[in-house]
């Protein structure tokens, strides 16, 4: 217990770090935007590429089920949004069908399983946020935009495809999976080499977080706010429950999976609000509290479960 207490100290106080130097303005405008090219680009993939070549799951129907599932919860939660807000304004609608689906899972979720669980962990999560990342990386924008739109052009795959193929953790996953599925390895020393920067991926991601987070207490966001992290934290226990107890999975990758489920909102949910006329301060809110809440939430399942 102590042990992960600690880990997940380090992680907070990794975050506290970035919030210290961004609010004292010591270090330049939009450094967010620096850390997360690190991230996206570099740490990430390497994290994701050390850990597929660890892993020993050589069953691709596995791996493909837990990308499918990552699909599937986002696809769920879009539809709630959809039902829940049919009779409300536009605005309304984009931020509940944009803000309810999207996991942060490559930068959040990633970073404490891999600090606390073997490799096949990581893959698990990695497997579930390339579902996961077809539908935050522009899959759920380009379907709410054009459901909130009075004069649909039709679906724009070439925008669609671009996002998926430019998406560099997506298309490592892609790479990852069909080598590990037909049973490559990448030599040892390619994992000698990109192995300090997977090391590095839980610091750059703790380290963006805290410079991006906002915490505002504005009282016209409150209602939304509560209503949103609320029905997503009734979806979490829903498919953490479903994951550890259902699914006929080793133990590891159920662990992965009940982590997987408190992520918090994708840190592009706000964008994309803002780009649907949406409120973006109010995305941008929701998502600075459900990070806070994903941190105990998260630092308590990991107690639960004894992984120390």
């Amino acid at each position: 217990m102590s042990h992960v207490l600690l880990n997940a100290t380090a992680f907070v106080l990794i975050m506290c770090v970035g919030r210290f130097l961004d609010a004292l303005k010591l270090i330049p405008p939009r450094s967010s935007e620096t850390l997360k090219t690190i991230l996206m680009n570099f740490t990430l993939p390497a994290a994701i590429i050390v850990n597929f070549n660890k892993n020993t799951l050589h069953s691709g129907g596995i791996m493909l089920a837990l990308a499918a599932l990552g699909l599937g919860a986002n696809i769920v939660m879009v539809v709630v949004g959809m039902l829940l807000t049919r009779r409300q304004s536009a605005p309304t609608k984009a931020l509940y069908m944009l803000c309810l689906p999207a996991m942060n899972i490559g930068t959040f979720c990633i970073p404490f399983v891999q600090s606390f669980l073997p490799a096949l962990g990581t893959v698990t999560a990695s497997m579930f946020d390339a579902g996961n990342s077809i539908a935050c990386t522009g899959g759920t924008y380009a379907f709410t935009s054009q459901y909130l739109s009075k004069n649909s052009r039709g679906f724009d795959w070439k925008t669609f495809i671009q996002r998926m193929i430019t998406s560099t953790p997506l298309m490592t996953y892609v790479v990852m999976f069909t080598l590990t599925t037909f049973g490559v390895h990448l030599p040892e020393a390619v994992n000698t080499l990109i192995s300090p920067m997977a090391a590095a991926n839980p610091c750059i991601a703790m380290l963006m977080l805290g410079v991006m987070i906002r915490i505002e207490l504005k009282r016209e966001y409150m209602k939304d706010i509560f209503a949103l992290l609320g029905l997503r934290h009734i979806f979490s226990i829903i498919l953490a429950l479903f994951c550890y107890y259902v699914l006929p999975f080793d133990l590891v990758i159920r662990q992965a999976l009940v982590i997987v489920a408190f992520a918090p909102m994708s840190v592009v949910s706000a964008v994309y609000t803002g780009l649907c006329n949406g409120d973006e301060g109010k995305a941008s809110a929701a998502n600075s509290f459900s990070i806070i809440m994903s941190v105990i939430e998260i630092t308590a399942l990991l107690i639960l479960m004894g992984l120390n």
